[in-house]
């Protein structure tokens, strides 16, 4: 759970560099797609379990890029079934424990999952590419190459291909992110009105960090028009990262009905507490059993 440590010194790193004078206003149209455009899907098996069917799924999106991803299909409950996406924090992937296990919890409850490689990351690391030591290089290379906002859209796409189900019920529809994967989930559900309900373990605003700089990529400039859809947000009063004053700004920029659970840790929670925040919130919210 890496996620987004190294953005306290990509700061630095960027005002080194002369770049920190960029200030790209927030704009909508910079996540916009074409849903008619044809996402040219291959779907193969990846793994069958007691549990569920999990499908690796690729599909076209915009700019040229083929996403990779997964499709959790649970073994029990009623189709359509509901749809949870979870997204990984900064140099993880789609198969990371700490958004696999909850798909399948989720799955054991009834829920379909999809998980989704951002730019840059799993599937989509190019040869060569930065690794675990050299975060800072992949944040800025996603900042440049516009791979940050590109995940946005790639997210929404993959809703696109899940509409294009018989077995999915796109009129319940959960976000789950954690860190990078809860900070670009504040934009997503801003910028499209399918997500129900949402989840930010350890996200914030990236103003805090770097004023002006991120505008057109963070959540807080995005996050109001979620409303009325309910939020939870969970974060650590210790964080060095996402700092409890980056996790308040986005907070506050959210409209309501929105709730906010502090830890006392850092850039991680604790397991057990905070599944049961998310189950209960995801349960009450977008329902296993499609409401009669």
């Amino acid at each position: 759970m890496r996620s987004v440590r190294t953005l306290l010194f990509l700061a630095a790193v960027l005002l080194a560099a002369g770049v920190a004078g960029a200030q790209p206003a927030p704009d909508v149209h910079l996540y916009d797609r074409d849903a008619s455009q044809p996402l040219n899907v291959e779907v193969k098996p990846s793994e069958e379990t007691a549990d569920w069917t999990v499908l690796h799924v690729s599909y076209d999106s915009t700019r040229g890029q083929r996403v990779p991803a997964l499709l959790g299909l649970p073994k029990t409950g009623v189709k359509p079934y509901p749809l949870l996406l979870l997204q990984h924090g900064l140099g993880g992937n789609k198969n990371v424990d700490y958004v696999r296990l909850p798909a399948l919890e989720l799955a054991k409850r009834g829920y379909a999952t999809f998980r989704m490689d951002a730019h840059s990351h799993g599937e989509r690391a190019a040869a060569g590419a930065p690794g675990s030591n050299s975060m800072v290089a992949l944040v800025i290379g996603m900042i440049q190459n516009g791979g940050w906002a590109q995940s946005v859209v790639d997210m929404r796409r993959g809703l696109d291909y899940c509409a294009s189900r018989d077995d999915l019920d796109m009129d319940r529809v959960g976000y789950m992110g954690v860190s990078m994967g809860a900070i670009m989930g504040g934009v997503l559900c801003g910028v499209d009105d399918r997500i129900d309900a949402a989840v930010l373990l350890l996200g914030g605003s990236l103003g805090v960090l770097l004023p002006g700089f991120f505008d057109a990529v963070d959540p807080a400039r995005y996050i109001a028009a979620f409303a009325p859809h309910p939020l939870l947000m969970l974060n650590g009063k210790q964080d060095p990262l996402i700092t409890p004053a980056a996790a308040q700004r986005l907070f506050d920029a959210a409209g309501e009905p929105k709730r906010i659970v502090w830890y006392e840790t850092a850039h991680t929670l604790p397991q057990d507490e905070a599944v049961k925040e998310v189950t209960a919130f995801i349960g009450e919210h977008v329902p296993a059993t499609k409401p009669q």
